[in-house]
């Protein structure tokens, strides 16, 4: 798992400093590390585990590992069964590993998929690379990962004091995760489960960050649970949007950084319900959704997602195959949402989520997309159209299919796009529209769009 919290870092250790100075505490101090002055290493480059050897820590620094590790285990109350190797690389070095990385693990045809998907949806311009957007995002962020393939912790060079120790802590918990409940087989990747990895991927980043906070606070002797939450929450989403990634779509951003803050706040209502014991109980029984995140009272009565199946597209005519089937949830949703109403309202309009199934078809180089979602109740899914239906019109104008239950909108390069209800299910759709390079064409009407978005909500 890609650990991309160099902002949250930072964010983190203002937080602590910002209430510790409001409650009379002393904020922490540059103390001094064997890591804020590093020892020259060689060069380990993008390659394989085969050159770590070439650039693992020194010996003053192994030892300092050694004690963080220590300490982390400490806090969190779970054992280290092994020593974590670590290794220094140039921040370029460090971005390549993980493009390497990503690129092994994920099929380059679903890293396409994705960023034609955003255009699709409009929340990425015609000409987005996606896979470069990703690595402008790494290389503004990316202060260090934990691999679960060979146990061993990756670290940017430049790391220094406070901002060092932070990124070591949090890394480290992430390898007592591994030690104890098997991140390399969780952390694989797993076609249609898109709902089920994000979910896990809150439970680890919630659980890293949480202990990170505490590592930082020790010396005050406040945990992060002292801490005002949407204090939090805020000062952790300012820190992915700054200047250098202000060209990244906004969907990006909230995407990565959200493992960290629902996560830290799952994690932290397990805390305070149960302590890290029930954080553990987590790990036995992870979230499978993330409606179980988002409301962990769903979790502990391990709440199922309603099963739908896969949009059918009969309505499209002949020829088009069912390319890729995923699962949004419900914190997908929001987030998608995000982008056509505020933060609140999102969350608003993604609650009561029961479950979903979304399917990409395809017919050579056109592509149509939607998803399928059903409500856990009737006044959810009407609240839902009402509060997206505004922002849709404020972002693509004037609706050419005006009802109570379905909008949809012409658009001549991405296709209709679509917004439907019956009862309690949701339709979203959009296209279908040929992408040939960065040049899209609508190839169907608002007329189709409907017919289309009857046929999947006729599905029960």
């Amino acid at each position: 798992m890609t650990r991309l919290h160099g902002a949250l870092v930072a964010s983190a250790i203002a937080v602590a400093a910002a209430t510790a100075g409001c409650s009379g505490g002393k904020p922490p101090t540059a103390a001094t590390s064997e890591l804020s002055t590093p020892a020259p290493l060689a060069d380990a480059g993008a390659s394989g585990p085969a050159d770590d050897a070439e650039a693992s820590l020194s010996s003053k620094e192994s030892k300092a590992v050694a004690r963080t590790l220590a300490r982390v285990s400490e806090i969190r109350g779970v054992k280290a069964s092994r020593p974590v190797p670590g290794v220094k690389l140039e921040r370029d070095k460090l971005v390549g590993r993980v493009k390497d990385k990503a690129l092994r693990e994920y099929p380059a045809e679903a890293l396409r998929r994705e960023g034609q998907l955003l255009q699709m949806f409009g929340f990425a311009p015609p000409t987005f690379d996606y896979l470069g957007e990703m690595m402008k995002l790494l290389e503004a962020q990316l202060e260090g990962f934990y691999e679960p393939k060979n146990g061993t912790m990756y670290l940017a060079a430049d790391l220094r004091g406070k901002e060092a120790e932070a990124t070591l802590a949090h890394e480290l918990v992430h390898a007592l995760q591994d030690q104890n409940w098997d991140l390399k087989s969780r952390s694989s990747y797993r076609p249609g489960k898109g709902d089920e990895t994000l979910a896990l991927a809150c439970l680890a980043e919630g659980d890293a960050t949480s202990v990170m906070m505490d590592f930082i606070m020790h010396e005050q002797g406040r945990t992060a649970l002292d801490l005002p939450e949407e204090m939090v929450r805020e000062l952790m989403a300012s820190g992915v949007n700054g200047a250098s990634i202000k060209g990244v779509p906004h969907i990006l951003r909230t995407t990565l950084v959200a493992p960290y803050i629902d996560g830290l706040s799952f994690v932290h209502a397990l805390r305070k319900k149960g302590g890290w014991a029930m954080v553990d109980r987590a790990w036995a029984q992870p979230p499978t959704t993330t409606e179980q995140v988002l409301h962990v009272d769903k979790w502990e009565s391990h709440e199922p997602a309603i099963p739908i199946p896969a949009p059918s597209a009969l309505a499209l005519g002949a020829g088009w195959k069912l390319d890729d089937e995923d699962t949004f949830g419900e914190l997908g949703f929001a987030l998608a949402f995000e982008e056509w109403v505020d933060a609140a309202e999102a969350r608003r309009a993604a609650a009561g989520w029961g479950g979903d199934r979304s399917a990409v078809y395809t017919k050579g180089d056109e592509l149509a997309f939607a998803v399928h979602s059903r409500y856990d109740a009737l006044p959810f899914a009407e609240r839902a159209m009402q509060k997206l239906t505004p922002g849709l019109k404020k972002t693509l104008g004037k609706a050419s299919i005006d009802a109570p239950d379905a909008v949809c909108f012409e658009r001549k390069d991405l296709g209709p796009f679509i917004l439907a209800r019956k009862d309690r299910d949701v339709v979203l759709a959009t296209g279908p529209a040929r992408a040939v390079n960065t040049t899209w064409t609508s190839t169907s009407t608002c007329a189709q769009a409907k017919k289309w978005a009857d046929e999947i909500l006729a599905t029960r």
